[in-house]
């Protein structure tokens, strides 16, 4: 699973790959390959699914977050 976020390690906006594997998750940061494992249930779902909403919105203010698509892409803001 690919979502947009910003990464903590490069202090970028970017695109994050998620692997899945039972209760835990491995987040990976697409732009410097930070790697985090964080727990996964049905909280941690909805925190990414708003997190994307919430994207989408601030696009209106930062219409560069809108080419956020592919692995690697990134903007700093």
């Amino acid at each position: 699973m690919l979502f947009r976020n910003k990464c903590g390690a490069c202090d970028h906006w970017t695109v994050f790959e998620l692997k899945v594997s039972d209760d835990r998750a491995k987040k990976t940061c697409t732009h410097c390959n930070d790697q985090e494992d964080i727990p996964w249930d049905d909280t941690s779902q909805t925190l990414i699914r708003d997190g994307e909403r919430d994207i989408r919105a601030l696009e209106r203010h930062f219409p560069v977050l809108a080419r956020l698509r592919e692995r690697g892409d990134h903007v700093k803001l």
